[in-house]
This record gives structure tokens, sequence and C-alpha cells, in this order.
């Protein structure tokens, strides 16, 4: 969530270019042993190179009432790089927690459509021979949860509930999605596929690590053809149909009764046949 929350604040920094240097936030988190996990964050009021201390303060107290098991490990900026005032305020932060954290996304990469994630992530240092405060980048993975795949996947996908928005496009635009990620799909294969032909060849070294994961991914696949997995795919078409057909049985259902309910209408105010209507009410379909 709070890939997403600084996702629209670099956002804001490609729209208003001049606002990028003042767009800063603090960053909440979990940490065990030497793994931080950041869960979420929250903006900082702008100012060039002071932080405002009692609204940090304020707001800590606010979200340690909502999330208890999360407390402050660093913030975050919009930028290319590191620059001088960004260590300056990182100072400041070292005040609050002495092992805070330094996050900046690339604006530049987020609007030119970088397919690699667009963040840094820094932590400090005292440099022995100049005595000052320096950055290194620490590395990182990206994790989602559920929430996160559902919102992502609710803006990724093409709505059709405008007026305006036709059949076609929608689905031109669906299938345009598709696409992307298939390719995005395969462009990860054949990466892993060279990395590893390199390897043999003793281009790059060999990463027994990274080996293991392809080879537990493989291992994965063959399970897609097996009996159970047929079946409970079998199962749960024969599911979705059966719900589609009942939907359509209710449906002509329906349509039927209306069309009872008018003839009784049409026969019954003539007076004519009260007979005729009688035998309309019992003959009415019941769902």
């Amino acid at each position: 969530m709070s890939a997403m929350d600084i996702s629209d604040e670099g956002a804001k920094s490609v729209i208003v270019a001049d606002i990028e240097s003042l767009l800063r936030g603090a960053l909440l988190a979990k940490q065990s042993g030497r793994e931080i996990d950041i869960i979420n964050s929250f903006e900082l009021p702008p100012h060039p190179d002071l932080i405002d201390r009692a609204y940090l303060a304020t707001k800590q107290e606010q979200l340690k009432q909502v999330f208890p098991q999360l407390d402050f490990m660093g913030w975050y900026s919009v930028g290319v790089a590191p620059t001088e005032t960004d260590l300056k305020l990182h100072d400041q932060f070292l005040e609050v927690n002495e092992s805070s954290l330094f996050l900046q996304l690339n604006p530049v990469s987020l609007a030119s459509g970088a397919k690699e994630f667009p963040v840094s992530i820094y932590e400090s240092i005292i440099d022995v021979h100049d005595a000052r405060l320096m950055f290194i980048k620490v590395p990182y993975k990206v994790e989602t949860n559920e929430a996160e795949r559902v919102a992502v996947d609710h803006v990724a996908k093409p709505s059709v509930s405008g007026a305006e928005a036709s059949l076609s496009g929608a689905l031109v635009s669906h299938l345009t999605t598709q696409r992307n990620a298939i390719a995005m799909l395969y462009g990860k294969i054949r990466f892993l596929y060279q990395y590893l032909e390199d390897a043999k060849n003793g281009v790059v070294p060999m990463d027994h690590d990274i080996v293991r994961q392809i080879s537990s991914l493989c291992q994965r696949l063959p399970l897609m053809d097996s009996k159970a997995f047929d079946d409970q795919f079998s199962t749960e078409s024969d599911d979705v149909l059966l719900m589609a057909y009942l939907a359509t049985i209710t449906t002509g259902v329906n349509t039927m009764n209306d069309l009872i309910d008018k003839f009784n209408l049409v026969y019954g105010g003539s007076g004519s046949s009260g007979q005729m209507q009688g035998g309309s009410k019992k003959g009415r379909v019941r769902d």
C-alpha cells in the first residue's frame, strides 16, 4: 500500500514539476531483526529544509492507535538522486529514529514508462574519512497483499460503465491489457532462459540460489496437468455454466409471468371470459 501512495506522490511531481523538492512523507514499518517491512506511509507538510516535528509526532500518535504494530522507520521523497538537502533532512529524521531509511521515487523513470520499479532505498553511514553523513543503497523486494492486488486489478481493467464506452472498445482495451501482461511474462521467461544459457557457457557466474528458485518455479508447472487440477477445473466450469443456465431460466420465467399478467389484465378487464381469467391465474408459472 505504501508503494501505491508514494507512486501517487510521484504522479503529482510529474504533473507539477516545481513542487518535486517539497514532496516528502514518513514511512511506517515493522522490523524483525535486520528485515524491515514497509507497510504504510503518510505525507508530511511541505517545507524546503525542515521537518514539522509537532505534526510528525501527532500523526505518529494517531496512527499508533490504529496500527499499534507499526513504527516510524524512515521517510520518502521524489527525485532522481539524493541531494545535499536530502542529507540535511535525513539528519533530522535520525533524531526521531537512529535507523531511519530514505526511500526515493524517480519521477523521470515513472514518466518514461520504465519497466523497472523506479524506487531506491538508502541507509545512512558516517564516512570515516570526511566524518560526514552519506547514503548507500540497500537491496529490497516488493510484496503485495490481496487488497493491493484487487485495487491494482480494478485500476488496470477497463471500465465499461460509461455511456460513451462501446463494447468493441472495451474488448480491445481488455485484450490489450492481457497482451501486455503476456508479453511481460514472456520477456521475464526469456531473461531467465538467457541467464541459464550464459551460466552454462561460463559467460556469467553460476548463482545456485537463483538456479534453485528457477527449478522450484519449473517444478510447479506439472501440477497444472494433474488429474486433480483437471477435475477441479471441470467442476468449477460446470458450476459457472449451471449458474448461467439458472439465470437464463429465471429470466424466462419472469418474462412468462409478465405475459400471463398482461393476458389476465386484457381479458379480465373486458369481462368477456371470467372462466378464462381464472384459468389463466391457475396457469401462472412459479419460479
